[in-house]
């Protein structure tokens, strides 16, 4: 069980550090400049799947990814889990 206790985070770092990477991480992907490269490939890959390889279904989840990249910064904001 030596390899369950290495998988647990907290187990070699502290809970504010876990808890920093975490807001890092999500602040990084909903703002700023990565945000907007990801929701371009994903509105990218919407038309290509959805007009171009007639998938709809996967055009829908991709554009349903560059809504999520878009507004989800400011609903996190609005929710108070971003700083």
């Amino acid at each position: 069980m030596a390899w369950m206790e290495y998988l647990n985070p907290l187990s070699w770092m502290s809970p504010q550090q876990y808890l920093g990477f975490w807001q890092l991480l999500f602040s990084t992907l909903f703002l700023g400049l990565w945000s907007r490269l990801l929701a371009l490939s994903f509105l990218i890959l919407a038309f290509w799947f959805g007009v171009r390889r007639r998938s709809f279904i996967l055009g829908f989840w991709c554009f349903a990814a560059a809504t999520l990249l878009a507004y989800g910064g400011a609903l996190l904001g609005f929710a108070g889990l971003l700083r």
